[in-house]
């Protein structure tokens, strides 16, 4: 009856609110064909202290930056799963036990309503068939907004923010999953309690993280000229 219901309001609800593309605002979808091609994939980064390997699906810059700030900070939940999904023919995950969100404090929780890291994680336990472990690693120090910090900043800001509460030990081998990363002080930060707590390899993978000016961007450029020439 519950599911019924449900359902009958999600109709009602797209009825009456129709879905619009975050990017370009055509209707009847939170995220169109067209705009969801010209998210740009992002090449390569160091992987962070304490991660065997780190994958980043895009480019940091407006198209998804507008599709992942419609979950985020307008509280379209149902984003994560459009993204999820989208994530999850652009990239090929590791082998592991479990996928585990970045967590929220608490407080940021409760402000929000969802962690955004959760409906990813679930989305992409459901495209690649690993299981998702919600519970266990928790942030028990609020750490604010990291956006204006340089890199030792950041890494001195999440540094011991989190910790493994069980039950029991983590999976031996996890992938994090977050919306955006920078400097990957966070998931390192995640990585090292999990680590301690008796998981023998960690993962992480990410939706989007700004391009770094440099080899990165060469990269890039040479990425788009060649799929340029080979559309031609």
């Amino acid at each position: 009856m519950k599911q019924w219901l449900k359902q009958i309001y999600q109709h009602l609800f797209a009825l009456f609110f129709p879905d619009h593309c975050a990017v370009c605002r055509q209707r009847g979808t939170l995220l169109c064909g067209n705009c969801r091609a010209t998210l740009q994939a992002y090449p390569t980064m160091a992987v962070p202290t304490d991660l065997v390997s780190i994958q980043v699906g895009w480019i940091y810059d407006e198209p998804a930056r507008r599709a992942i700030h419609c979950l985020k900070y307008r509280g379209r939940r149902r984003m994560g799963g459009v993204l999820a999904e989208a994530l999850a023919t652009t990239l090929t995950p590791p082998a592991a036990d479990a996928l585990i969100p970045v967590p929220l404090h608490p407080d940021r929780l409760n402000e929000r309503g969802f962690n955004q890291a959760e409906e990813l994680a679930n989305s992409l336990g459901l495209c690649w068939g690993i299981r998702v472990c919600n519970r266990g690693l928790e942030r028990e120090r609020d750490t604010g907004h990291q956006a204006r910090l340089n890199r030792e900043a950041r890494q001195g800001n999440v540094a011991g923010a989190f910790f493994w509460h069980g039950p029991g030990r983590p999976p031996a081998r996890v992938i994090l999953i977050d919306d955006v990363v920078t400097t990957g002080a966070t998931l390192s930060a995640c990585a090292e309690a999990l680590l301690a707590a008796g998981a023998k390899e960690v993962h992480a993978i990410a939706l989007a993280r700004s391009l770094v000016r440099g080899s990165s961007g060469s990269a890039v450029r040479r990425h788009f000229a060649q799929r340029r020439r080979r559309q031609a």
